[in-house]
């Protein structure tokens, strides 16, 4: 299964002249409505969904991007799709940013992973400028997609070897949190918990005996990764943090182990 399937292809419209973030929410309802997987919703319910995710928080992440998306109960496919607009909509993005390119995700609320998985194939892709910049002279709904096609594709496969490890990833690194997070959304069938934790100095602080040698500043930003991956994604995963330590210059604030597991039972969400 690719990424592929879910372009909605059937939409005629790639570039948009509304002028706010409510006739953009509206136009992506319609245009979503051309797929076969929503064609049956009505467009009000559709556009009522993405707005109720846009008031958790804007979708739009910066550098002219915005991924709006929603979940509902009555389908059982995704729907991707794209529109762009020339001059760009105040979009509420988190650097104030107009929005110039919209990728839209409509998912079925049963299929929370995969969910995961696309968002972070999505903005994997939208996050290099100069693949944005591609994107954005296409004149076409099938050129977009073609594009973005070739820029990267995100693939399952269904014939995994039942073996799976366990990776723990221990942070004391702000900055190098999320990127190594979303590494982990985009392993297939990846199960990861996150755990707020403390650097000892914290309760060494509070002993009599150590606090003469320790301080608040000794505290520190403290976070662990927990993530059961089959074990044929294991030294890809290692290097890809490695490599985001080694561009954010914070190795010595990141501390990856392995092990594997010999006996597992049962599943968690992501």
């Amino acid at each position: 299964m690719k990424l592929e399937n879910y372009f909605n292809l059937n939409a005629s419209v790639l570039h948009t002249d509304a002028g706010s973030k409510q006739d953009l929410l509206m136009e992506i309802a319609r245009t979503a409505r051309s797929s076969e997987t929503l064609k049956h919703l009505d467009q009000e319910h559709l556009y009522k969904k993405l707005l109720e995710r846009e008031k958790i928080g804007s979708t739009g992440f910066g550098d002219h991007i915005a991924i709006p998306h929603c979940t509902l109960d009555n389908i059982n496919d995704f729907v991707v799709g794209v529109l762009i607009s020339r001059e760009g909509i105040d979009f509420n993005a988190i650097d104030g940013k107009p929005v110039k390119l919209f990728m839209y995700i409509i998912a079925p609320s049963k299929k929370r992973n995969e969910h995961i998985r696309i968002l972070s194939e999505i903005s994997k892709i939208l996050r290099i400028p100069s693949y944005v910049e591609a994107l954005l002279a296409q004149k076409s709904v099938s050129a977009f997609f073609k594009k973005f096609s070739d820029l990267g594709t995100w693939e399952i496969s269904d014939e995994l070897p039942r073996d799976y490890s366990q990776i723990t990833v221990h942070i004391q690194d702000a900055e190098a949190f999320n990127g190594i997070l979303e590494i982990f959304t985009e392993i297939q069938d990846c199960h990861v918990s996150v755990v707020e934790a403390n650097n000892a100095g914290k309760y060494l602080y509070a002993m009599p005996l150590f606090s003469q040698f320790m301080n608040e500043e000794q505290k520190g930003f403290h976070r662990i990764i927990l993530a059961v991956v089959n074990t044929v994604y294991i030294n890809d995963t290692i290097r890809k943090v490695q490599t985001l330590s080694e561009n954010l210059l914070c190795g010595g604030k990141v501390m990856v182990t392995t092990h594997s597991l010999n006996y597992y039972n049962g599943s968690i969400d992501i």
